[in-house]
């Protein structure tokens, strides 16, 4: 679990010009050809662009909780199936594979129920969490607005969780973002 949010923690600490131009993605657009040219370009599964699709699935199936346990098994069959289909949206397919996958029913990363304060307790293992909230948010508020929009709309996003440690981490997000 803690390393598949470990690799997205140190995704976002790399320095700007390290990181890929574009990691926010719309989850609702992003076609399979796209999916697959991560991949191919960075030589490294598309962790990033995957717990924000993971997130925006898991909304649109009424799944709060964010299971890390099923990111490599869901990135492993829509790799595969984008493969032969490039010109479909992800979202669709991971839907689908998500259907499929056993997901936790219960967890310390929720969006109903995760605290600024416990992300505050746990950095390193939440930086995962903030980037599949991301997406979990965009598909439940229907508004393409983004905290992974640049480095200081995250920092900005931070800043204000960090001064309501009681708050759910969502609805600081959903304040966050314009």
């Amino acid at each position: 679990m803690k390393k598949l949010f470990i690799l997205c923690c140190l995704m976002l600490t790399l320095p700007a010009g390290a990181q890929a131009a574009d990691e926010k993605i719309d989850p609702s657009n992003f076609i399979c050809a796209e999916l697959v040219a991560i991949s191919s370009t960075s030589g490294q599964p598309p962790l990033f662009e995957g717990l924000q699709i993971d997130g925006y699935a898991a909304a649109a199936q009424g799944k709060a909780v964010a299971d890390p346990d099923i990111m490599a098994p869901l990135l492993e069959q829509v790799y595969a199936a984008c493969q032969a289909k490039p010109t479909e949206k992800v979202v669709t397919l991971w839907q689908e594979a998500r259907k499929n996958q056993p997901v936790a029913a219960d967890g310390p990363w929720r969006a109903d129920k995760t605290t600024c304060k416990d992300y505050k307790a746990n950095e390193d293992d939440g930086s995962g969490f903030v980037i599949w909230l991301d997406g979990y948010n965009r598909q439940k508020s229907g508004k393409p607005g983004s905290v992974l929009e640049s480095d200081d709309t995250l920092k900005a996003y931070l800043d204000a969780c960090s001064k309501k440690p009681e708050a759910l981490m969502l609805d600081v997000m959903r304040e966050s973002v314009k």
